[in-house]
């Protein structure tokens, strides 16, 4: 739609030029563009209306980058999230209060207590998914925000897969959407060092990748015998050594778990969550990612306090691969932007070419969108109409920041990588074991991670584990919220 706006806008600027009419031209451009600006700047079902001057939104967040800028700044995103909350203060003639808070325990906690307290000091909260969202959700601090009258979830600014991935029977409690930028990036994707894919001339996989043939196959075909003692004191060590792929433990095993379509719950006739595992495919798929993880020798980092140093090490040149996610590659602290070698990006690979699409784990530490049960009947109507408002001017006014000049051009070299970028984005997972379990350490949410920690050739055992009594009542209790009971 923006292209075609962008097309007739050309046209009449032609037009003008033909007739000859500088002083006519100028003013047809300019009423041109104020119209094109002012019908596309939010969703066409929201009217401009002064039902809500002298209102303010309180915005709870837990990430600077979405929380943006006070004022007119230099950093594109910052400033586009300015920009569309001056917008928005203008029209309606309201306040956005936003607050930050870093510390996902801190800001969980100050949701809970505004809830029993019945305050409603929040109006919307973008919470850490996986332990802390699901927590306040599960024990009943948060509104089905089907509630929310102006909230269309079916429209574009509102992600389709966490729509999937966090409706449970009729009820949604988290969401994901344009109004929080930086959780686009928590997309999982592999990197690739072009300079030693020229140096052993080797094709660069973007062409498999467009056919729908990148595999795990693939990969461990190209990572096969990379890894090598470089010093020669017959050693694989981290601080010296080279590596056929980097990654660390709880990133790569779940991004290649989800990846490969893997988990352990499907939706029943009535969109509830049902234990249901294919022991024999989880296996398959895991035989796969041990060829990558330990018969390759990846560098593989259970220790938390260094794993910035599996991005590290590719970013040095000293990786073929790295297991990562689109926020590595766009976060300055892991040193991408200034790699000296040239690097690719890639979808997270597929089981194999039967699997329908490359699937894009997103990572737990995403934050997700609640209301807080504390917000008053008298304010659902407003805080519904402004989120509708925040997400849908955020898609028209702040994503394609984030997604050309941040995810793409900043920070990718080259346009097949911008391509792929596409691909990963378009195809990302939220899944319901993961989302609910991962806090609680439950195999079905843990599993890869658990069995390459120890070094299993199998995961016969830790599936044995997975739907114990604990876990049966933690599900119950789950669907008791979600069924309303």
């Amino acid at each position: 739609m923006k292209k075609l706006f962008a097309v007739l806008l050309c046209a009449l600027m032609l037009a003008s030029v033909l007739a000859g009419c500088a002083e006519t031209e100028q003013s047809e451009q300019e009423s041109t563009t104020e119209a094109v600006e002012e019908q596309h700047w939010i969703s066409p079902a929201l009217g401009e209306t002064d039902d809500y001057k002298g209102n303010t939104l309180s915005l709870l967040v837990n990430r600077e980058m979405d929380a943006g800028s006070d004022e007119a700044s230099s950093d594109p995103l910052e400033d586009a999230l300015y920009r569309r909350n001056d917008k928005l203060e203008s029209v309606y003639g309201i306040t956005i209060n936003t607050l930050l808070e870093t510390e996902y325990t801190v800001l969980g906690d100050k949701v809970a207590k505004d809830v029993g307290s019945g305050n409603g000091e929040y109006d919307i909260v973008y919470q850490h998914m996986v332990n802390a969202a699901t927590n306040l959700a599960v024990n009943n601090y948060l509104i089905d925000l089907d509630e929310l009258e102006y909230v269309d979830f079916d429209q574009i600014w509102w992600d389709q897969d966490a729509k999937e991935g966090f409706t449970i029977g009729n009820h949604q409690f988290l969401t994901v959407g344009d109004l929080v930028p930086h959780t686009m990036l928590y997309s999982a994707c592999l990197a690739f060092n072009k300079n030693h894919f020229d140096d052993q001339s080797l094709e660069y996989p973007y062409e498999l990748a467009r056919e729908g043939a990148w595999t795990l196959d693939e990969l461990n075909a190209l990572t096969k015998d990379q890894t090598k003692d470089v010093n020669g004191d017959g050693k694989i060590e981290l601080k010296n050594d080279y590596y056929g792929m980097s990654s660390w433990h709880l990133a790569g095993p779940f991004n290649f778990f989800f990846g490969a379509g893997a988990s352990f719950f499907t939706k029943d006739a009535d969109n509830y969550p049902v234990y249901s595992v294919d022991q024999d495919r989880i296996q398959s798929i895991y035989d796969k990612v041990y060829t990558t993880f330990m018969t390759n020798n990846s560098l593989y980092i259970t220790d938390v306090s260094i794993h910035t140093e599996a991005y590290k090490i590719f970013t040095q040149g000293r990786a073929l691969f790295v297991s990562c996610s689109l926020t590595q590659i766009a976060n300055s602290e892991f040193g991408f932007k200034d790699m000296e070698d040239e690097y690719g990006v890639l979808p997270q690979p597929k089981y194999d070419t039967a699997q329908e699409d490359y699937m894009s784990f997103v990572n737990g530490a995403a934050s997700v969108v609640v209301v807080p049960k504390s917000l008053g009947e008298d304010r659902l109507d407003f805080v519904g109409y402004m989120m509708e408002a925040l997400a849908s001017s955020s898609y028209y006014m702040v994503t394609d920041t984030l997604y050309d000049k941040v995810a793409k051009s900043k920070n990718v070299r080259d346009a097949e990588s911008a391509e792929m970028v596409d691909i990963i984005i378009r195809n990302r997972v939220f899944d319901f074991g993961y989302a609910h379990f991962f806090s609680k350490g439950y195999p079905c949410a843990v599993l890869f991670q658990t069995c390459l920690d120890a070094k299993n050739d199998s995961v016969a055992s830790a599936i044995k584990r997975v739907k114990d009594k604990t876990m049966e009542k933690d599900i119950d209790k789950i669907l008791e919220v979600y069924q309303g009971e």
